[in-house]
């Protein structure tokens, strides 16, 4: 499998629909219809209001697929939320069509197209660089560019050194005095 540094279009798109939620910051694009359809007509996926629950939960559930990528354990059922909704969503694809290396593969339904932006990461095994940040306070979805694939956290020095500086308080206590 070829080494990819730099992140595919295809994959940004997830990536940008992931991260619609912030932990840290409490945010959340997607709190409302109106955040949903903003963010999707500013991504060229113009869709109606009445689609806002699908959005969430096919967020949902590729939230947790990456988070099972880097070794954590969502919460029961979000993969499920999210399997439902792909599984209903359209995808067309057409023999003798060649598409632009990291475009996404056809589909006139907006949440489709995001849908086809996620089939094709796990095609090229993209998905294998899709991580979630394990710090239950940050929960970034990331690309690893690392060659090894081995990168966990989204910012070693944010997330992973709150991690290290949690597991040494934790073991000063844990060791008798």
């Amino acid at each position: 499998m070829e080494y990819v540094s730099e992140t595919p279009a295809h994959v940004a798109l997830i990536l940008d629909f992931a991260n619609t939620v912030d932990i840290e910051e409490g945010t959340d694009e997607f709190a409302t219809a109106e955040g949903f359809t903003t963010w999707m007509a500013d991504h060229g996926l113009p869709v109606p209001a009445s689609r806002h629950g699908e959005g969430v939960d096919l967020r949902t559930g590729i939230r947790a697929r990456v988070l099972i990528t880097n070794g954590g354990e969502p919460p029961a059922g979000d993969l499920t939320t999210g399997q439902a909704v792909l599984d209903r969503l359209p995808l067309h694809v057409r023999l003798g069509e060649r598409p632009e290396p990291g475009s996404p593969l056809p589909s006139a339904d907006p949440l489709g197209r995001i849908a086809a932006a996620w089939a094709l990461t796990v095609a090229t095994g993209d998905w294998r660089r899709l991580k979630q940040c394990p710090d239950h306070d940050c929960g970034w979805v990331f690309w690893d560019a690392t060659r090894s694939r081995t990168r966990r956290w989204c910012s070693m020095r944010v997330c992973g050194n709150r991690a290290k500086a949690r597991n040494f308080a934790q073991a000063r206590r844990d060791r008798p005095e």
